[in-house]
């Protein structure tokens, strides 16, 4: 079983300070929160981020002997890294690297148009 369905962990500090400093340096990359985690994105696909203690990235070729499970649910493409605050900071950036260079390959991402605000009750 996913130790989230047990009881959802915040991010901690650290380890997103960490995740932050080793994002590459490129004008493309974006920093976004999903879920209230941090996540790297290049045109608009994610290629790395965080959840709970762990690192996930866009690793395909790691994908089967890592898989990323969240919430019961497979992430295709993804590697899923255990205890990130293990990981030397050089590891780190080499695991988010390799997911910014396989993703930022990929075409761009289009972005979903936000919706539209439910209409007001006439009054």
């Amino acid at each position: 079983m996913d130790k989230l369905m047990d009881k959802w962990q915040k991010v901690p500090p650290e380890l997103a300070t960490r995740f932050d400093a080793a994002l590459p340096a490129a004008t493309d990359v974006q920093r976004r929160r999903m879920f209230g985690c941090p996540c790297g994105f290049v045109n608009n696909n994610m290629f790395a981020g965080l959840h709970q203690d762990r690192l996930i990235v866009r690793a395909p070729d790691e994908a089967a002997k890592r898989p990323c499970v969240i919430m019961g649910r497979t992430m295709k493409q993804y590697a899923l890294i255990e205890d990130a605050l293990s990981l030397s900071p050089k590891a780190m950036s080499e695991w988010i690297a390799r997911g910014y260079n396989f993703t930022r390959a990929l075409p761009p991402k289009a972005t979903k148009p936000k919706r539209a605000a439910p209409p007001r009750p006439v009054r």
